[in-house]
């Protein structure tokens, strides 16, 4: 019951005990229970990984994971092997303690796997918070209390928006440049995804023109269709309908204030590392015509 339990759970614990059971009495019993809370709470993070027989039947890092936690120094995050935590058709699980509220895993099995849930959990504890970008990670949240799935399973087809980018963009037919950052995050447990974002221009004075945006990007379930709304630093909104098509994401949006076109679309497209971000204008009647690009690429992030 991560580090509680209800006198009713004490009872039906102490009653499925043999009879002859040495030292099952109910104060032995409180005794031990009190103790494991101890141990539960004993550092202020910690991350508790399944070792019971399903897991360690479907864990191909457990070596690794048990080497950290027998470490002498227990680091930022520190690792402990536990018993069986319950849902056994999740397995391998893992629940992950950031001061008092508790998260769990589940299906985390290879290295790679494990070294998302630790980067976050490790993030995690050295902000004292849950609320930190979760990352790969959240792929394998898992919610024992509700029955909805741990992530939406049509948004994973943008799931190559979340992360941290940046890059730098040129226009096409005129000089000059700009600057673009990017963070894209799984929001309220993976049924959105969430995208902060700044941009730079550099105005003919000199001066950088910065403009900060959220966007919260959704798929409604009732219409079948991608949406998503945009709130910027002048207070305004926006919607936008996303259309997908294998790789790209296209949608309309604003033209650019000083440029004379009747309509403009960008157009988000997958790259290997990244994405490729195009803006393309109408004029009139015409064909649409590239106005700007950007490679967003990933910005390097070490994992202490």
């Amino acid at each position: 019951m991560q580090g509680q339990w209800r006198d009713i759970d004490a009872s039906a614990f102490a009653k499925a005990l043999p009879r002859d059971a040495a030292g099952a009495n109910d104060a032995a019993i409180a005794l031990a229970l009190d103790r494991a809370r101890g141990w539960f709470h004993e550092h202020p993070s910690e991350l508790f990984v399944c070792g019971g027989r399903a897991c360690r039947d479907r864990l191909r890092w457990m070596a690794e994971l048990e080497a950290m936690a027998s470490g002498e120094r227990p680091g930022p995050l520190p690792i402990a092997i536990t018993d069986c935590q319950g849902p056994c058709k999740q397995a391998p699980v893992a629940t992950l303690r950031i001061t008092t509220r508790c998260t769990m895993f589940a299906q985390v099995s290879d290295d790679c796997d494990w070294r998302a849930v630790l980067e976050y959990g490790r993030r995690a504890a050295a902000a004292g918070t849950l609320l930190v970008d979760p990352g790969e990670a959240q792929s394998f949240a898992f919610d024992p209390v509700h029955d909805h799935e741990r992530v939406s399973v049509p948004l994973q087809r943008l799931a190559f928006l979340v992360g941290h980018f940046s890059g730098e963009g040129s226009y096409s037919g005129r000089t000059g440049t700009f600057q673009k950052e990017v963070v894209g995050t799984w929001e309220a447990g993976g049924r959105f995804i969430g995208l902060r974002m700044a941009a730079t221009y550099t105005l003919q004075d000199g001066r950088k023109d910065v403009h900060h945006a959220l966007v919260l990007v959704g798929y409604n379930d009732a219409t079948g269709s991608y949406e998503a709304r945009a709130y910027t630093d002048s207070g305004t909104t926006r919607d936008y309908h996303l259309m997908l098509e294998s790789e790209r994401v296209t949608f309309s949006d604003r033209a650019p204030g000083h440029v004379n076109a009747t309509a403009a679309r960008k157009i988000l497209t997958r790259s290997a590392s990244g994405y490729l971000e195009t803006l393309e204008i109408q004029r009139g009647e015409g064909e649409f015509e590239t106005y700007s690009t950007i490679e967003l690429s990933p910005v390097k992030r070490t994992l202490a």
